[in-house]
């Protein structure tokens, strides 16, 4: 396996995460803060 896989799926994993903490704080602002549809999707 060279280091450029490694390095390609390091970036993947912490594109995700970001992606995913961005979401559910998008999400947790439309619930909470009453603001429009359009910040869950």
């Amino acid at each position: 396996m060279g280091i450029s896989v490694i390095f390609k799926s390091l970036l993947f994993f912490i594109l995700a995460g970001l992606c995913e903490i961005g979401g559910g704080y998008l999400i947790w602002l439309w619930l909470r803060e009453g603001r429009g549809i359009e910040l869950a999707f």
